[in-house]
């Protein structure tokens, strides 16, 4: 018989209870779920953005039971830090229920969405709630939680709409070739054609393919671009202008007494997110004269509709319809009396712009001392081209101790449409005497005619010289 020491015993005893110990601490739950990864749809969302966040839950490959996953929850962070986060610490963002039955080895994912009212970083937890089957004859399986953080950068909303315009003409529109580009315009890219009274417009076809426009008597391309944080919501679009010198002080009258504002819209664009752009041709309608055209871009945001702003935001460009590339003004004027008082001017009508001007006629304007031209004996002057310049002179006659400039008119069509500007000339010095007396080129007048530097400059490149009177 074997006799066991009192120390041994001990010493056995111990070792039972470690065993025993070390069993304990392994007993846990044999679903072992995980949370693999936590991801916002957006790294860095916005004030009042709502956000998607993606989680993904396992049930590891070595469990030998299966799980049923009860709840998902997004949590404000609940370790009591002020972490500006927008609720509560340990506040439910969101939760998803019943998610599903994990064997082992299984995963899914699930979509959690929230949004932030404040700026700066918001601590959030994600936790995941499941069932363990039971295992080895036990009545229940267990409950089990697992948790895990994530940070959220919430950037500022910031709401801003850029309109950007530009002048076109019918012609720029019109392309043989589908392929091509009309007016520097992608006609696949353009979201539509508005207004006026042109009949056309960019249409899809049954292929949803976009079609070339037919007509538009006076377009203008407008590109509006979202450069803020935060959608612009129901985006519409309207163009008002009134003829150019009708009020403004710049002396321009355009073609005549009708004078025709256009104003057309409001054109819904639709929503506009951030990042984007939305192109259309607005067609402003016939117009008898060049105008200053405003087109406004009106607006709502989400953020001002959760703080009770409802009225709409505005964006606006302003460009001048139809396009003037020509720039008509006198130069190398030379001004003398004649012994019998009359006036004449002798000068230039050069062409500083880039576009051609057709049907120029200059005259003598009436003012105060001034005699205007008798109708029919105004000068034409022709077409004058980019960078030419054609010689004419005028004859009046002039009270000086009344006036002491002389207004001519420029009449000209640039484009299809008429124009008539006004340039002065300086009499001579009243103190002169008679005979072959000579003054100086004046101010010259009005709707961006260039100085008269610029302009001789012009001159001196050379052109073919023409005098011819109506």
């Amino acid at each position: 018989m074997t006799l066991i020491s009192t120390r041994t015993t001990a010493v056995l005893v111990a070792l039972l209870a470690l065993m025993g110990a070390v069993g304990a601490a392994a007993a846990v739950p044999d679903a072992r779920i995980a949370i693999d990864g936590v991801d916002a749809s957006s790294t860095e969302p916005v004030v009042g953005e709502r956000v998607a966040v993606n989680v993904s839950v396992s049930n590891s490959g070595g469990s030998p039971a299966a799980a049923d996953v009860t709840s998902v929850r997004l949590l404000d962070a609940g370790d009591g830090d002020d972490d500006g986060s927008d609720g509560e610490d340990g506040d439910a963002r969101d939760e998803a229920t019943a998610v599903g039955a994990l064997s082992a080895g299984d995963a899914t994912d699930v979509v959690l969405w929230t949004r932030f009212d404040e700026p700066g970083e918001h601590r959030l937890t994600v936790e995941v709630v499941a069932e363990q089957e039971a295992t080895g004859g036990e009545e229940d399986g267990g409950t089990v939680t697992v948790t895990r953080d994530v940070i959220v950068d919430v950037q500022p909303a910031e709401v801003a709409l850029d309109v950007r315009t530009r002048a076109l003409s019918p012609e720029d529109l019109q392309s043989d070739d589908e392929d091509q580009s009309a007016g520097g315009i992608d006609l696949g890219g353009i979201d539509g054609v508005f207004g006026g009274g042109g009949g056309g417009g960019l249409q899809a076809n049954e292929d949803g393919e976009s079609e070339a426009v037919q007509s538009a008597d006076s377009p203008v391309a407008v590109t509006v671009v979202n450069t803020g944080t935060s959608t612009a919501d129901r985006v519409s679009l309207t163009a008002v202008g009134t003829p150019v010198g009708a009020g403004d002080g710049d002396g321009g009258d355009g073609a005549g007494d009708d004078e025709t504002e256009p104003d057309v819209g409001p054109f819904v664009v639709e929503d506009v997110s951030p990042g984007e752009e939305r192109r259309v041709i607005v067609d402003l309608g016939p117009l008898d004269e060049r105008s200053n055209v405003t087109v406004t871009a009106a607006f709502r945001s989400e953020p001002d509709s959760r703080t009770g702003a409802s009225a709409n935001r505005t964006a606006v460009s302003t460009l001048q319809y139809p396009p003037r590339e020509g720039s008509p003004t006198v130069t190398d004027a030379t001004v003398r009396t004649t012994d019998d008082g009359e006036v004449v001017v002798d000068a230039n009508l050069g062409n500083a712009g880039t576009g051609e001007l057709e049907g120029v006629v200059v005259s003598v304007a009436d003012a105060d001392g001034i005699e205007p031209t008798p109708a029919g004996r105004e000068y034409f002057v022709g077409s004058v081209g980019a960078g030419d310049f054609v010689a004419f002179d005028l004859r009046t006659a002039a009270n000086a101790s009344v006036a002491n400039e002389i207004p001519i008119r420029i009449a000209y069509t640039e484009r299809g449409v008429r124009y008539t500007e006004t340039a002065t000339v300086a009499l001579p010095d009243s103190g002169d005497s008679g005979g072959d007396n000579s003054g100086t080129v004046g101010t010259l007048g009005t709707l961006g005619l260039v100085g008269l530097v610029g302009v001789a400059g012009v001159a001196i490149a050379g052109a073919v010289i023409r005098r011819r009177d109506v």
